[in-house]
């Protein structure tokens, strides 16, 4: 558990290197290059987080039962099906995004704001 929790983190530095990588590089210092670099490894860790997911039984969690490792990993998946990652591309994730945004915990904490509006950026639809 503690260790998906812990690779959890990686998974968000690589989810905002991209998503964000306007906000934090500023306009002198862009490069396609750079941005390329980060969806690169954007798609390893994402491939690595589904091989994760091939290796969980049907309806289960990240380490078996509802854990920490969930609390920290989830939002960044819904983050990343929010911002348009392909469910068809990654449909180990996709299966556990679904199986957890349906949690009365997830929805009660769920933003507000995403209920209204489904998907909020198209920049990792290519990913």
């Amino acid at each position: 558990m503690y260790q998906r929790m812990m690779e959890g983190l990686t998974l968000i530095e690589k989810l905002n290197l991209v998503a964000f990588y306007d906000f934090y590089a500023p306009e002198g210092e862009r490069h396609d290059s750079a941005l390329k670099r980060h969806k690169e490894n954007l798609v390893t860790e994402l491939k690595l987080w589904e091989s994760y997911l091939e290796n969980v039984a049907a309806d289960r969690y990240l380490a078996g039962g509802f854990s920490l490792a969930d609390v920290v990993v989830f939002p960044n998946v819904a983050f990343a099906f929010a911002y348009g990652l392909s469910p068809e591309r990654y449909p180990k994730l996709a299966k556990y995004y679904n199986l957890l945004k349906d949690r009365p915990s997830i929805k009660a904490t769920w933003p507000p704001k995403w209920f209204l509006i489904e998907l909020k950026s198209e920049c990792l639809k290519d990913i």
